[in-house]
This record gives structure tokens, sequence and C-alpha cells, in this order.
């Protein structure tokens, strides 16, 4: 009896937090298609307003003044050219699996949250009932969404060249999906054994390797260097 009324509890629980996470992708992709117009018109005028002026007869460009348009692009400027495909022409499932790779910088935040933040209320409510409550929905939630972040971050990645980081990124990325929903299941089925010892210490993995796959994941944009003092 006891059992049923914990998961027909979880089952409430998990049902709110599907609800609101719709809620929230909407409004996001709602929001995303108007943030992305303005950027395009402010880029646009930017690339309007880079004019080469001309060159004097006999007048030699040095390395140290050349002209704007003949400046090597930058990282931003080609990321910005890419931009502007027109995503219209490519085929559907392209553009699906494009558009489902965009989502991983938006989906990837939640189990970064929340397996750690499972960790912290598995722990303090070994002591403090009150805290441990929290515990099922937050590792449930985290299962259910790490392999689609794991997913979205490997389609985001099928079109960048070959780099040693990128792969160690991905291959981790893989490993904490499926843990990560190896644990929801833990959760979901075995809600009672959320603060035991075995719980505590797969969520200390966890977390120490969402730690290493943020690093990773930084060192993938930024470069290994990123957090040199």
């Amino acid at each position: 009896m006891i059992l049923a009324e914990h998961r027909k509890v979880g089952a409430a629980r998990l049902l709110q937090f599907i609800v609101l996470l719709a809620v929230v992708i909407g409004l996001v992709l709602v929001a995303t298609p108007a943030f992305g117009h303005e950027k395009h018109k402010k880029n646009k005028a930017q690339a309007a307003q880079v004019v080469q002026p001309p060159t004097a007869p006999g007048n030699v460009a040095t390395a140290g003044n050349q002209p704007a348009a003949a400046q090597p692009m930058s990282h931003d400027m080609m990321g910005d050219m890419e931009m502007e495909v027109d995503r219209s022409k490519l085929p559907f499932l392209e553009r699906l699996l494009g558009w489902l790779g965009r989502l991983h910088p938006f989906v990837v935040h939640f189990p970064i949250a929340f397996f750690p933040a499972a960790l912290f209320t598995a722990v303090v409510g070994r002591r403090r009932p009150a805290f441990s409550a929290p515990v099922q929905f937050l590792v449930v939630a985290g299962g259910l969404l790490a392999p689609f972040a794991a997913a979205a971050g490997w389609l985001a990645g099928m079109s960048a060249d070959p780099d040693p980081i990128l792969t160690y990124h991905r291959w981790l990325g893989v490993g904490i999906g499926i843990a990560g929903a190896g644990l929801g299941v833990w959760a979901w089925r075995r809600p009672w054994e959320d603060r035991g010892a075995g719980m505590i210490l797969a969520l200390s993995i966890m977390t120490l390797a969402i730690a290493v796959q943020g690093f990773l994941g930084a060192a993938v944009t930024h470069g290994m260097e990123h957090l040199m003092f």
C-alpha cells in the first residue's frame, strides 16, 4: 500500500514536471525566431557598413595597415555567414536534425542542474528528511533529459571537423546519457533507496562526470586553456 502511494505521488510529480517543461520549451521556441530575426537584421546592417576603401595607385597595403575587407574573417563572422544559409531549401530530414542539434545548449542545462541538486538533497536528506522529498523527482527528471541532451549534442557536432576533444566530449556525453537514464529508472522503481549509499555514490560519480563534461564542452568552444588564471 505504501509503495503504491509512493508511485502515485511520483507519477503526479513527473506529470507536473513534463507539463512545466513543455511550457518552458514552448516559450523558448516562440521567442527564438523573433530574436534570430533581429540578430539577422543587425548582422546585415553591420555587413553593409564594411566598405573596402579604394586603394590609390602605387599604395601597397602593409601587414599592419590592411583594409577592412582584406582582414581575415573571425570565428564570429564565419558563424554569422553560416547562419545566413537559407534552410528552407534543405531537405526536411537535414533541417530536422539540425534543429534538434541546436537544442543542445538549451536542454543540456537541465541534467547539469538536476543531478548535482539530487546529490545535495540526498546527502542532506539523510539527516533532515524534509530535504529528501525532491530526490526522486530530480533523478527521474535528469534521467529523462540526459539522453536527449546527449543525442542533441551528437547531432550538433556531426558537421564539425574531427577533433580529439570533441570526440571525448561526445562519448562522455553518451555515457552520461545512458547512466542518467539508468539512475532515473532506479529512482522511479525503488524510491525508498534514493537516500541510500548506492544512490549517493552513483550521483557523486555522475556529478563528477558532468563537471568533466562541462570542461570539455567549454574547451571545444574556447580551447583547453579557457580556465587559465
